[in-house]
């Protein structure tokens, strides 16, 4: 009975351990299939997610089909083997070509992008769909319900993503056969353009005087049209592109704008307005009429490689706003001769952008240029071309530059050089309009900062900066710059910008030997640039900061020191790129600094010992700016702690220049290096027959009136010396600023004598 009891129990044991552990299976299992489903739908969201999100080829889709209808209207044109374009038409079509090329190479990137990741995703969905889970029946009907939704989901997807990537391998491939014709078009066109200006020198076309209309395919009223119908076209599509580019040339309109608008209204507000409102001429007319030529005139800087059309339309506003500001200081005549100039800038510009020579074009170049000869010679005979503004001799540069190219052009085109007729016109008048232009622009940035200076002459900002300096500094680099873009420009417009760029690419990155080391003169160039660059950040700090330093020179200030450690570590640290941007190795480097340790030892000591004496007073600051020194026989105030020298300034309104190495090995005197309280001495003598003790009161009594010296220490008053005659009183006493011991001086001395002589006691006589 007991083994019966006994056994039955075990056997309900059993039983029961068998159950448990049945039902741990069931829940581990459901856990799995739960997390599993978790885990497929995820994908499924994430792939889903991506297709509605991320993929979009609906600007690829409406663009495509206009760029392969023009690239085939390019290629049928080019196969014929009867293309007229000019020399300006090949420059045009070639840049909007690599325009379409570049959004072409950007539309293969995208779908390329899209068919990895459409690819990647299948994989992934087919992880999914042929895993034997999903087939199998699950533990309940909620985990079937789930899990059927998977399957079904799983599967839809995987034929819409099928369906998308196949739609996209075909967009892909359209845009790969775009993109390869584009570039054979490019291609071609560069050989017709090279092949066009080895041509250009010789007779193109029939001489004007011999030319017939029957030998031009379309009449100039077509061709105008054409071209116009086009520059529309090349316009909208460059702006698109360039949105961007065009906000932030708007931006800094506005910007620049509300800058010089609130300046112009402080100094209206001034007593003196009238008086600095005479030094203006083009701000004062309207800032915001200013501020569009302006725009038009950077604006075009800010576009990489634009159409001659997009440079023509801005240099179309440039000049309306050019004129508005100008018009009011032209003389009578010069206002004529001004319509007459712009009359032919325009004529010019419209020729700029056709494709194909006219007869009429022939004709109207013909007296354009006749009348450009004209106006041009008229300017120079004339003497006084503005009212209330000074002539510029480089306007008379200009116009001759400007007639010799008229001239030339004008016989070009009786010769049949067409090419050279519109390229020497267009440069004419371009070269007279941009260079007005430019100086103009000039003088508004010029008239800018002079308005900052007058209307924060009082500000803070001018404790910092002086812009009257910063004007006269400024002046010359904006003029170097504007005859670089004047040159860069003309050069662009007689067509010569591409070969003078790759002969200067060639010639700098030409491989060169010295014994055995190897280099570019592009390395070279790249060294000194940076270095340049870091010597001219040096030279800003220390003017933005020199202006506060000469302003507060009265008072002893660390901040030459600081300017001195902040400027070499901008050496040293543009010296390190420079030396990692240029390529130089570091073996090449360690040879570098040994030729240049000899150098040292054989004839740079003092250099260096200035140099590393630059760098001790910077740290150890034994003097500083607005310290008044001596130094051997020189003395003055420290007005400059430069890296090789410093500058004090004398007495007598001196620089001095002292070389570093000499501040530390000589003995040097700083009376403010603790602070700038200073000793002053002088010595009255009392006759023998006044009171001694009284005079010394007397003394004692005037100074402590003087509330302008110290009285801790207080002053001191000794008899110095028994003269035949009188007795000598040294009388000393501390002024709390050196800089005013002379004065003081003086002021103790005449209040002392008029107390003793009140009372009757005789000084020296």
């Amino acid at each position: 009975m007991i083994q019966v009891i006994g056994f039955s129990q075990k056997k309900k044991k059993v039983f029961a351990h068998d159950s448990v552990l049945i039902t741990a299976k069931q829940d581990t299992v459901v856990f799995y299939l739960i997390n599993k489903i978790a885990a497929y739908t995820l994908t499924i969201d994430r792939n889903n997610a991506f297709i509605d999100r991320e993929i979009n080829t609906d600007e690829i889709i409406d663009t495509l089909p206009g760029i392969e209808n023009q690239l085939k209207k390019f290629k049928a044109r080019l196969e014929s083997g009867n293309s007229s374009w000019n020399l300006r038409g090949l420059n045009s079509t070639t840049i909007v070509l690599k325009g379409v090329v570049e959004d072409l190479t950007e539309f293969d990137h995208q779908l390329e992008d899209y068919s990895i990741k459409l690819s990647s995703n299948n994989k992934a969905l087919a992880k999914i769909l042929n895993d034997s889970v999903i087939h199998t029946a699950m533990p309940n009907q909620v985990l079937q319900d789930q899990m059927d939704d998977v399957s079904f989901e799983a599967y839809k997807l995987d034929s819409i993503q099928k369906n998308i990537l196949t739609n996209v391998n075909i967009l892909r491939k359209r845009v790969v056969v775009a993109l390869l014709q584009a570039n054979d078009i490019v291609s071609d066109l560069g050989y017709m353009t090279t092949a066009k200006k080895r041509l250009m020198w010789i007779e193109e076309e029939a001489p004007l005087f011999s030319a017939s209309p029957i030998s031009y395919k379309k009449a100039l009223v077509v061709v105008t049209n054409d071209a116009l119908i086009r520059l529309g076209h090349n316009l909208s599509r460059y702006c698109k592109k360039n949105i961007g580019t065009i906000l932030i040339s708007v931006v800094l309109f506005v910007l620049l704008g509300i800058w010089n608008y609130l300046n112009l209204s402080r100094i209206k507000k001034k007593a003196d307005n009238i008086l600095v409102l005479q030094n203006l001429h083009f701000n004062v007319i309207n800032v915001w009429v200013a501020g569009l030529f302006g725009l038009f005139m950077y604006a075009p800087l800010f576009f990489a490689n634009p159409t001659m059309s997009v440079l023509h339309t801005c240099e179309f506003f440039r000049t309306i706003f050019l004129t508005i500001i100008l018009i009011k200081y032209l003389t009578q005549s010069s206002k004529i001769m001004w319509i007459a100039i712009l009359a032919l800038w325009l004529l010019y510009a419209v020729d700029d952008v056709f494709l194909e020579s006219a007869y009429g074009e022939r004709w109207l170049l013909f007296w354009g240029s006749i009348v450009l000869i004209i106006v041009f010679v008229a300017l120079l005979l004339k003497k006084k071309h503005f009212m209330g503004l000074p002539e510029s001799p480089i306007t008379k540069i200009l116009v001759a530059i400007s007639l010799l190219l008229a001239i030339g052009s004008l016989v070009c085109n009786i010769l049949g050089r067409v090419t050279l007729t519109k390229i020497l016109g267009e440069t004419a008048i371009q070269s007279l309009v941009l260079g007005i232009s430019l100086k103009i622009f000039c003088a508004l940035i010029l008239e800018s900062i002079y308005m900052q200076a007058e209307a924060q002459k009082d500000g803070k900002l001018s404790s910092y900066i002086d812009f009257e300096d910063l004007k006269v500094k400024f002046k010359r680099n904006v003029w170097i710059v504007a005859i670089l873009l004047w040159l860069l420009c003309i050069v662009r417009s007689i067509t010569l910008y591409d070969f003078i760029k790759l002969t200067i690419i060639n010639f700098f990155t030409e491989s060169r030997t010295i014994g055995s080391l190897n280099f570019t003169l592009q390395n070279v160039a790249i060294f000194i640039i940076i270095v340049w660059i870091s010597m001219i950040v040096s030279k800003f700090i220390h003017f933005l900061f020199g202006q506060r330093i000469e302003k507060t020179s009265g008072k002893r200030s660390s901040l030459g020191s600081m300017i001195l450690l902040v400027r070499l570590t901008i050496w040293t640290i543009g010296f390190f790129i420079a030396i990692a941007a240029s390529g130089i190795p570091i073996d090449k480097l360690s040879i570098m600094i040994g030729a240049l340790s000899v150098g040292i030892g054989f004839g740079l000591q003092t250099i260096v010992n200035n140099l590393v004496s630059g760098i001790i007073l910077a740290f150890e600051q034994p003097i500083q700016v607005g310290d008044q020194i001596e130094v051997g026989t020189k003395s003055g105030v420290v007005k400059e702690i430069g890296v090789r020298s410093s500058t004090i300034r004398s007495g007598d309104g001196a620089d001095i220049i002292i070389p570093n190495g000499d501040l530390l090995s000589q003995h040097l005197i700083n009376w403010t290096l603790q602070n700038r309280n200073r000793r002053v001495e002088f010595t009255i003598g009392i006759s023998y027959l006044s009171n001694i003790g009284h005079a010394k009161a007397i003394i004692e009594n005037t100074l402590a009136k003087n509330d302008k010296i110290l009285h801790v220490p207080a002053p001191s008053i000794i008899v110095k010396e028994l003269g035949e005659k009188n007795v000598d009183m040294s009388i000393m006493f501390w002024v709390p600023d050196l800089s005013t011991a002379g004065t003081l001086r003086s002021i103790a001395m005449i209040s002392i004598y008029e107390a003793l002589k009140a009372e009757g006691i005789f000084t020296k006589e």
